[in-house]
């Protein structure tokens, strides 16, 4: 009989057990795959080790003829074993560690047989509360040929790039890989169901984005539904609506995700869920008094992101069980989509007192000295003269997000920051110029 059996072992259930066995309750971790859960495995690590690489060279591009000769060229069998050297031994350290802080670790598929007893690979296990840490999957379509197309994990485990490369969907993963694609010399297309947007980014922003994708070769085909995938003796043919049809090699689906609970047999508990995940209140306590739930299989209108998982893992660490608990308080969370350039979105850019700016910073020395192909910033102001909000482009997008976020969370006022000399010259240093 455990105190908490915490069924997934994410980034989220990780920081959750951890806090939990500090406490000095006797803790649960089950998995189903790799020890870590998908960040570390299969997304966000092994995707970011790739991108560097291509950062380097598309960043050596952009200087070249400016006092940079010569050519680089991206070998991806070469950049897939630096990925896999690096990101292989995380499970076997996650393992290692959660069996040194003396938490149970259990291997296998999870199924509630009644509110009392999980039951995994046949073997039976209770706890007085479970916390339901099992993550999403990619969403698959149903369509004709469907076993042809792959999902993100296919995609980076591929020992040899093939040639033609085609992306469903401009999600912010397919967007990343298929910039990993290009990068390493495969053609790329994206095909979109509607028009080109990239969904939860700020319009202009987005389309900018977008752009700079189509600079460096990819190609886009909006509006298109593909309804069959047919597997020929040279490739697949994709087919879609209006007469639409595409030869490639290999199909990658980025239309979203789905929440890991069909396996489980909530309604047993029941447990209110819904198609986006299970329902949770403001203490991310589901229907059942005790059985919780975080990250990303939770139907939640804040982002589906690791550090948000993590978040919640060490809040419900800090306030299962005690006698008042607080309610989940999410601070502004960025979102960014990686590149060489890279977009990002914080905060708030419109509503009622907000003045937004809007900065070209091509042309400012941070970004000149980089050679910043592309660099926008476009941020919003409340009537207290606050940033609230901002949404970027740039090389250094994902540093001057975070920095905005700290501006944004701990309300640092223009009189503030001028109280502070930061290093220069950098993106801080420019921080100011945005109030």
């Amino acid at each position: 009989m455990f105190d908490f059996i915490i069924i997934g072992s994410g980034p989220g259930g990780l920081a959750l057990a951890y806090k939990l066995k500090a406490r000095n309750y006797k803790v649960a971790v089950v998995e189903k795959d790799k020890w870590g859960g998908t960040c570390p495995n299969y997304g966000c690590d092994p995707t970011k080790v790739m991108m560097a690489v291509v950062e380097a060279k598309q960043h050596a591009d952009q200087l070249f003829g400016e006092g940079l000769s010569g050519g680089l060229k991206i070998d991806w069998e070469s950049m897939r074993q630096r990925k896999l050297e690096i990101t292989d031994p995380y499970a076997e350290r996650t393992f290692n560690g959660l069996i040194k802080s003396g938490i149970e670790c259990i291997y296998g598929k999870a199924k509630f047989t009644s509110s009392e007893e999980l039951v995994v690979d046949g073997r039976v296990y209770s706890a007085r509360k479970y916390i339901i840490a099992t993550g999403s999957r990619a969403r698959h379509l149903s369509i004709e040929g469907a076993e042809y197309l792959n999902d993100s994990n296919h995609f980076l485990n591929l020992e040899h790039l093939p040639q033609n490369i085609t992306f469903l969907g401009t999600g912010p993963v397919g967007l990343e890989l298929a910039q990993l694609a290009k990068g390493a010399g495969a053609h790329v297309t994206i095909i979109a169901q509607s028009n080109l947007k990239i969904a939860h980014f700020d319009k202009e922003i987005g389309e900018a984005y977008l752009e700079n994708l189509k600079s460096l070769g990819i190609e886009f085909k909006s509006q298109i539904l593909i309804s069959k995938v047919e597997k020929t003796s040279k490739g697949l043919i994709l087919t879609g609506n209006n007469g639409f049809t595409l030869e490639t090699d290999f199909v990658v689906e980025g239309v979203g995700r789905v929440p890991n609970i069909d396996l489980l047999n909530l309604d047993v508990l029941g447990v209110e869920t819904s198609s986006s995940g299970v329902i949770v209140d403001e203490f991310l306590q589901s229907s059942n008094p005790n059985i919780y739930a975080l990250g990303d299989v939770v139907a939640k209108s804040v982002p589906h992101l690791t550090p948000v998982s993590e978040f919640e893992g060490n809040y419900l660490g800090d306030n299962l069980e005690m006698e008042n608990p607080k309610m989940i308080n999410y601070p502004v969370i960025p979102s960014v989509v990686y590149g060489s350039t890279k977009m990002a979105e914080v905060g708030i850019l419109e509503g009622k007192n907000i003045k937004v700016k809007f900065f070209d910073t091509s042309s400012w020395y941070s970004y000149r000295r980089i050679a910043d192909p592309v660099a926008k910033v476009k941020v919003a102001i409340n009537d207290q003269k606050e940033l609230v909000g901002a949404s970027i482009i740039s090389n250094v997008a994902d540093e001057l997000v975070n920095l905005i976020t700290i501006l944004i969370q701990k309300k640092v006022s223009l009189e503030q920051l001028d109280q502070m000399i930061l290093a220069y010259p950098t993106i801080a240093s420019d921080l100011n110029y945005f109030f």
